[in-house]
């Protein structure tokens, strides 16, 4: 939803200009949706896509932190390694209620496993933010909302060594065989807007 809002909501009047003659019913949920028995053309989707039998495109990469406000990191310490984390204060996603694992690998290859505990559980991710800037716990954010808050100081990523899995932005439909014009008409617009996107984070 949220990066609905964001980034995809902001390009639709650029889209209408190109293609007035397309109109797009817009849903915006977190909930993973079941694009066949919902009748969807097309979803973006954004994960770390499992097999299945849908066909995805890969718009861009999108990188997944750990991250907590200075005043938490002031008061509870910064820990250095996932282990650590179980004695923090640590936000989840209820969406992923049973499998709400936060999963690292080290740069030398070494993995660890951490379920997140904490004072909050959210179906939006915006939802985590007011607790995480104010020191309340840690979060894991995706790039896209995370990248201008680290760019100002306002969080800091924690565990450096140690990565998330890579997800990605993808375009998802049904079928290739089905897809209609105007399915492949925004299916390349996307791409050419979304691929290379203003949040990727250099630090």
């Amino acid at each position: 939803m949220s990066f609905g809002i964001r980034w995809v909501a902001p390009i639709l009047p650029e889209f209408f200009k190109l293609y007035p003659d397309i109109a797009v019913d817009l849903h915006l949920s977190d909930d993973k949706v079941d694009l066949i028995g919902d009748g969807f053309d097309a979803a973006l989707r954004i994960a770390v896509l499992e097999d299945s039998s849908l066909v995805a495109k890969l718009l861009t990469p999108v990188r997944r932190y750990v991250v907590a406000a200075p005043s938490y990191i002031a008061r509870y310490g910064r820990p250095q390694h996932p282990d650590d984390l179980a004695a923090h204060h640590c936000m989840g996603y209820a969406y992923r209620a049973q499998s709400d694992v936060w999963r690292f690998k080290s740069h030398d290859g070494q993995t660890a496993s951490v379920t997140p505990v904490g004072p909050l559980r959210v179906t939006n991710i915006e939802a985590l933010l007011p607790c995480l800037l104010e020191g309340q716990a840690i979060a894991e954010l995706p790039e896209f909302i995370a990248s201008d808050l680290l760019s100002a100081g306002s969080i800091e990523a924690l565990l450096p060594g140690w990565e998330m899995a890579l997800g990605g932005l993808y375009f998802v439909t049904p079928t290739a065989r089905a897809r209609s014009n105007k399915v492949e008409v925004l299916s390349t617009f996307l791409q050419k807007r979304l691929s290379r996107p203003a949040w990727h984070h250099d630090g």
